[in-house]
């Protein structure tokens, strides 16, 4: 039987990006909406919150092929 991975969760919430089921080990690349990367974060637990400290604009979030789009404002 095969067992289900649960969905890795996303939300960028007052600055700070939250993490839910997120696959420890791996990383989530914070680029720019004209595709500059510019952080790289290690996930060292499955659920966590990091603090993101990012001018405003709109920002693509990617972990372990789940792509999500955040504005900052």
């Amino acid at each position: 039987m095969i067992e289900e991975q649960p969905v890795p969760y996303m939300n960028v919430v007052n600055g700070k990006l939250e993490l839910k089921n997120a696959p420890v080990g791996k990383r989530v690349e914070v680029i720019t909406i004209i595709g500059n990367k510019i952080r790289d974060i290690l996930i060292t637990s499955s659920e966590g919150t990091y603090e993101l400290n990012l001018p405003r604009a709109i920002y693509i979030f990617r972990m372990d092929g789940t792509v999500k789009k955040f504005v900052i404002k």
